[in-house]
């Protein structure tokens, strides 16, 4: 639906309203115009007729008893003006980014791919791996005969397996049998017979553990993701301290599919993966970089890590590494909501931009309306902070986009939206 849009928006030749880089100069917007301390009497008395003229546009199109001047919402408190605010050439605050993107200085000082890899999986993250590995292997071990083959295993090891499985994902062998892989007819690659046995692969991949097995029971009353507490977040730590993203970034879920036994598992039919484990990501909308992430385990125990899971607290979590930088986020609209909009933009100085679901009470009855509209209209209503959009990509079907990143509805701006929108 999202490419239906940017290509009405690319053919048609009207340009809805100019565009504008306006500036937060304009803070009375609805309200009545009060004299400023520095102005007296003199400066105001001959005022030029550009300055008559704004006041005057501004005056009538901001009244809130000016006949049909605006939009009421479904709440009979919310109003979206028809007429766009004035144009100011100055770039507003919420539009400056204030940390450059792009590697940070720990990620410049690596020269190789093993060291851009050991950057997000450190020497700390790999011996508690092998550590937890032992513990689990000394737990199994009288159950084998071979029990050579259950001994102890080190952080080389480690890497080897690691890197077998990269290789099987390069190679596009992840779903192959064990034997397939590790077959001397010629037809596969040696690279897995010649670093280590089959078996050992096999035992290495059941008996890997990310933390303590014997300590697990008493953490997994208050944590439910304690079985890869601290990996995960040592290595998304690692993710927010070697990159810092763009101007414009992407919030969405994502589900990694997995079938075995856990008590939070998905299951989400419009997904590739149906079942699996479902991760909530900040991700930068040009270069596809991860830069945090919240694993989904339901509700938490009461405890350190129970948190609340509606929509606007886990935007408000996912954007600690960017709040206040002045970036703008793409989010849909299971996310997206006008009271959460105006919050990050007041507190957290981030502009959103997705779309909304049309149970919101913010949105006017006429926006929501589809019969009566032409095919291709566009419906724009402005308030102080967001502007609304509503747009007929055909029959009896509408979709409803949010921006407080934009103030003039512009055919490039939105063209622009859209796109990051369609990115996701």
């Amino acid at each position: 639906m999202t490419n239906k849009v940017i290509s009405w928006l690319e053919e048609t030749e009207e340009v809805f309203l100019d565009d504008s880089d306006d500036t937060d100069a304009d803070p009375s917007y609805g309200d009545p115009v009060e004299l400023r301390e520095n102005e007296s009497d003199s400066d105001i008395s001959e005022p030029t007729h550009r300055s008559n003229t704004s006041q005057t546009s501004r005056s009538r199109s901001r009244s809130p008893i000016a006949q049909n001047s605006y939009y009421l919402g479904k709440d009979k408190q919310t109003k979206w003006y028809k007429d766009a605010p004035p144009r100011n050439v100055r770039t507003r605050q919420r539009n400056i980014v204030l940390r450059l993107p792009g590697v940070k200085q720990i990620g410049r000082d690596a020269n190789s791919i093993l060291e851009c890899w050991n950057l997000f999986f450190s020497n700390s993250i790999i011996d508690d791996i092998v550590k937890y590995t032992n513990i689990y292997l000394d737990k199994i071990r009288s159950k084998y005969t071979q029990q050579h083959m259950v001994r102890e295993t080190s952080k080389s090891e480690m890497n080897a397996l690691f890197g077998l499985l990269y290789l099987a994902g390069v190679l596009r062998s992840n779903h192959l049998n064990l034997d397939d892989l590790w077959s001397n007819d010629g037809l596969s690659p040696e690279y897995f017979r010649a670093v280590m046995p089959k078996a050992r692969f096999y035992i290495l991949l059941r008996a890997m553990r990310f933390d303590d097995i014997s300590t697990r029971a008493q953490r997994k009353q208050f944590d439910k993701l304690a079985a890869i507490r601290s990996v995960f977040e040592d290595f998304v730590l690692s993710c927010e301290n070697c990159y810092t993203v763009g101007a414009n970034v992407t919030i969405d879920e994502m589900l990694e599919g997995f079938r075995g036994r856990c008590s939070f598992r998905q299951y989400i039919p419009s997904k590739p993966n149906k079942y699996g484990i479902k991760i909530q990501a900040l991700v930068d909308s040009r270069t596809f970089y991860t830069s945090k992430m919240e694993v989904y385990v339901g509700t938490q125990p009461d405890g350190p890590y129970k948190c609340e899971n509606n929509p606007a607290s886990v935007v408000k979590r996912l954007i600690a590494p960017i709040s206040k930088t002045g970036r703008n986020i793409t989010m849909d609209n299971w996310y997206n909501s006008i009271p959460l909009a105006i919050d990050l933009l007041k507190n957290h100085n981030t502009t959103v931009v997705g779309t909304l679901r049309k149970n919101k009470r913010e949105i006017p009855l006429c926006f929501l309306e589809t019969k009566k509209r032409q095919l291709n209209s566009t419906m724009f209503g402005y308030d102080k902070d967001i502007l609304l959009t509503s747009y007929v990509p055909k029959k009896n079907k509408n979709v409803l986009l949010i921006s407080t990143m934009h103030e003039q509805a512009n055919k490039v701006s939105l063209i622009q939206s859209l796109k990051k929108e369609n990115q996701r």
